[in-house]
């Protein structure tokens, strides 16, 4: 069976490594031939009818939520050919409910989409987005990442499809938010000053193409994955080469999304909003690691350490008095630097990406045979 895309390959995975304590529920990533002739066009090979794809990527949610931002994502691209990925990392019940809600779905719902249910054991946003760019991806004019928690607007994806063809700068573009307490701030900010939103932003395909050739990978661990792609993007993809540019991420005013409100009445959005407090100082904390890699050493985001805890205290250990001041100012920091310290298990990154489920119009011509 074909690979999934023409690539050069950036680290051996075997379809069988890390399973026997867990029966795989499909075929791992490597076995697949999911879209042949859109990888083919990420490669330059040929035209392919596929022009966007789109990841979900959900650990946290209950099912309702995440069928209502596959659901969104589906109106959203029912005028045009899309494979759409949703990547369940670490919690295998939701992936295997995930993947009945794909089943259930009528071929007319699915007129000009293919969606795939994948599980990805780790537990980790970031270690799932390197899957998806280095196994998963088929190949597309651009690429849509979604938070299976947000539910994008039905023109969302074409307004920013639009926005980007008639602006050849952009290497990237950005949704704004309009729900919660912040999000007028926030939206103003990045109107303003520009920026991306891990909720909801697109790559240009030949941007995820070259990442993917050059081995690109997020830290293992990060919280702030949108920051970090977005400076990668900022930098034009070498810092060693470009300035830093924010008008290389395109902020669309008009493209945005629905989360539910939190209430603080319920104990779960309470616990939910200290929990992400202490990942946004952990945030924080990368961000000054990030910025020192990338424009204060000028070197490649090919190269980052393996892992947040490995970049941060690479920071600390050369920025002390700088980090003593910081965590003076921002207590969570110096919580958010000792949980960083704790030693994790990452050895389920060596377990490939598991198909729970594939969608397509039998009879759809950009599905490879």
């Amino acid at each position: 069976m074909a690979k999934v895309g023409a690539r050069r390959r950036c680290s051996a995975i075997s379809s069988g490594a890390g399973l026997d304590s867990e029966p795989a529920i499909g075929r791992p990533a490597g076995s697949l031939p999911p879209t042949a002739p859109a990888a083919a066009r990420a490669s330059g090979e040929t035209n392919s009818p596929v022009v966007w794809s789109v990841a979900i990527f959900s650990s946290r949610e209950d099912i309702e939520t995440l069928s209502r931002s596959i659901s969104a994502v589906i109106d959203a691209t029912a005028a045009t050919p899309a494979v759409i990925d949703v990547l369940v990392n670490g919690n295998r019940a939701l992936a295997e409910a995930t993947a009945r809600f794909a089943e259930s779905l009528g071929s007319r719902r699915l007129a000009k989409q293919i969606l795939r249910v994948w599980y990805i054991a780790l537990a980790d946003k970031a270690h799932a987005w390197n899957q998806y760019v280095s196994e998963i991806w088929p190949g597309s004019d651009i690429a849509y990442f979604v938070d299976g928690y947000a539910r994008v607007m039905p023109t969302s994806l074409t307004l920013i499809d639009a926005a980007l063809n008639a602006n050849a700068h952009p290497l990237a573009a950005s949704g704004v938010p309009t729900v919660g307490g912040s999000a007028k701030v926030l939206r103003e900010q990045m109107l303003g000053e520009g920026g991306i939103h891990g909720n909801f932003y697109a790559i240009r395909g030949r941007v995820l193409a070259e990442l993917r050739e050059r081995c690109f990978r997020l830290p293992l661990g990060t919280y702030w994955t949108d920051g970090l792609v977005g400076a990668v993007i900022c930098f034009g993809l070498d810092s060693a080469k470009h300035k830093w540019d924010t008008t290389r991420i395109l902020v669309h005013p008009e493209a945005t999304w629905a989360v539910r409100p939190m209430a603080w009445w319920r104990i779960s959005d309470v616990a939910g909003q200290l929990k992400r407090m202490l990942r946004q100082a952990q945030g924080r904390l990368e961000n000054l690691a990030f910025r020192e890699h990338l424009d204060m050493q000028r070197k490649a985001p090919e190269i980052l350490p393996r892992t947040a805890a490995e970049l941060v205290e690479g920071w600390l250990g050369r920025f002390p008095w700088t980090a003593r001041a910081m965590f003076l100012r921002d207590p969570l920091c110096v919580i958010a630097a000792r949980r960083l310290r704790r030693p994790r298990d990452w050895s389920q990154t060596a377990v490939p990406p598991l198909l729970a489920s594939d969608r397509h119009d039998p009879h759809d011509s950009h599905r490879s045979r």
